[in-house]
C-alpha cells in the first residue's frame, strides 16, 4: 500500500499506462489451442455445459452479422490475422502488463496501488484459478480483490468510474491500477460478426491523486439500451443511439463543446466510421479522430479501450487543459463516453 502524504487534496488522474499485444499471430478461425493440452476435453465438455447460452448466442450474432454485411467486408474479415498470445496464461499477461507499468513509474514507491480492479471477459486456462487474486497476491495488495467482466470494452470505463467513486469516499487512497487482459480458449472462437475478430492482449492503466502530469476525468457517463432495443438487430444503430446519448451527456456534465475536444478516441477501428456519422449530431470535429491500425491484432475486447490509450499518449505532447474524449462500445449495444483534460505537474 502506498505511504500517506501530503496529495488527498490533489484530484485523481490517469498518471500512467502500458500495453502488452504479443506478436505472434494467428487466423480467425484457426483452432485456439490451450497452454496445457491435458484435460482440454474435459475442460472444453465443463465450458460448453456452463456457457451453452453464450455460445449459443455468438453464434447467432455472427450468422446475423454475415447477413448484414457486404460480401467484400465480410472476407476481409475472415482474412484478418489477429494477435495471439501461444505461451504465457491471462493471468500472465496481467502480471507481465501491470509490473511493466509499476517498473517505469519514476516514483514508484510513492505509486504503489493501494487498490487493483481486473477487467476480463475470456477466462483462465486453469477454471480454479482467478487473474484478480492472482494480481492482488503478487503486487501484495492488501485490500479484497476486484473484478469487472462481461461489459466487453465497456469494462474499463466502468473500472475508470469505479476506481474514481472509491477515491472520493476513502481520501487516503492514493493510486488505483486497472489492469484488463484477455486470451481466448475453447470453446470461445474469437470471431464475434462479420466484422469483430477477437486477439489476445492486455493493458493497465494507473490513477494516482499525484502532482505529476496526467489526465483528469471531468465526466464520465455508461449507458445501456433500453428494454426494446433489441426489437431492432442492427447492433450498429443500437449502439450508435446510445452512443450518442452518452456523449452528449458527457459533455453536458463537463460543461465543454463537443467542437472543443483535441483527441477523439473512437470505440474501435472498426467503428471509426460510426464515429463520423455521429459527428453532425453530437458536433464532434470528426478530422480530430484518432485511428490506430486495429487489422494489427484484431478487437481486444476488455482490453481495447485500454490498449489504444495507451498507444494514442504515447503518440501526442498534451498542454495543460487540453481535452480528450474516449468511448467504448460493448457487443449488446452498451456505451460508455469519458471527458479527460490534461493536467499538468502541480496543477
Amino acid at each position: 500500500m502506498s505511504q500517506p502524504s501530503d496529495h488527498a487534496g490533489v484530484e485523481p488522474r490517469i498518471v500512467a499506462s502500458a500495453r502488452y499485444i504479443p506478436y505472434a499471430r494467428v487466423a480467425p478461425d484457426a483452432s485456439i489451442e490451450p497452454v496445457a493440452a491435458t484435460g482440454i476435453t474435459a475442460r472444453e465438455v465443463v465450458m460448453q455445459a456452463v456457457y451453452a447460452d453464450t455460445l449459443r448466442w455468438r453464434e447467432a450474432r455472427a450468422r446475423c452479422g454475415e447477413g448484414d454485411r457486404p460480401a467484400s467486408q465480410v472476407s476481409l474479415a475472415a482474412d484478418r490475422p489477429v494477435a495471439n498470445e501461444p505461451r504465457m496464461t491471462l493471468s500472465d499477461m496481467a502480471l507481465t502488463v501491470a509490473q511493466t507499468l509499476l517498473d517505469a513509474l519514476p516514483q514508484r514507491a510513492e505509486l504503489t496501488p493501494d487498490q487493483i480492479i481486473v477487467c476480463t471477459t475470456s477466462f483462465e486456462h486453469d477454471l480454479a484459478l482467478s487473474c484478480a487474486c492472482r494480481l492482488h497476491c503478487e503486487l501484495r495488495s492488501s485490500r479484497a480483490p476486484f473484478a469487472i467482466g462481461q461489459l466487453q470494452s465497456v469494462s474499463f470505463l466502468m473500472a475508470l468510474d469505479v476506481a474514481l467513486a472509491m477515491m472520493a469516499v476513502d481520501t487516503q487512497m492514493r493510486a488505483v491500477l486497472i489492469v484488463a487482459a484477455e486470451r481466448w480458449l475453447p470453446p470461445f472462437v474469437r470471431r464475434v460478426d462479420a466484422l469483430t475478430v477477437m486477439g489476445d492482449g492486455a493493458a493497465a492503466v494507473l490513477i494516482a491523486r499525484s502532482p505529476i502530469p496526467g489526465w483528469r476525468v471531468r465526466s464520465l457517463t455508461i449507458r445501456t439500451p433500453g428494454p426494446g432495443a433489441f426489437a431492432s438487430t442492427d447492433r450498429g444503430l443500437i449502439g450508435a443511439t446510445t452512443l450518442t446519448q452518452a456523449i452528449d451527456d458527457a459533455c453536458t456534465r463537463a460543461k465543454l463543446c463537443a467542437a472543443d475536444i483535441d483527441w477523439i478516441l473512437p470505440p474501435s477501428a472498426v467503428e471509426a466510421q460510426l464515429i463520423r456519422e455521429l459527428g453532425a449530431r453530437s458536433g464532434l470535429p470528426v478530422e480530430r479522430i484518432w485511428h490506430e491500425d486495429q487489422d494489427a491484432h484484431g478487437h481486444l475486447c476488455a482490453a481495447d479501450t485500454p490498449a489504444r490509450l495507451d498507444a494514442l499518449l504515447r503518440s501526442i505532447a498534451p498542454s495543460h487543459g487540453q481535452c480528450m474524449l474516449v468511448s467504448s462500445l460493448g457487443f449488446q449495444g452498451q456505451a460508455a463516453c469519458a471527458l479527460l483534460d490534461f493536467r499538468g505537474e502541480n496543477t
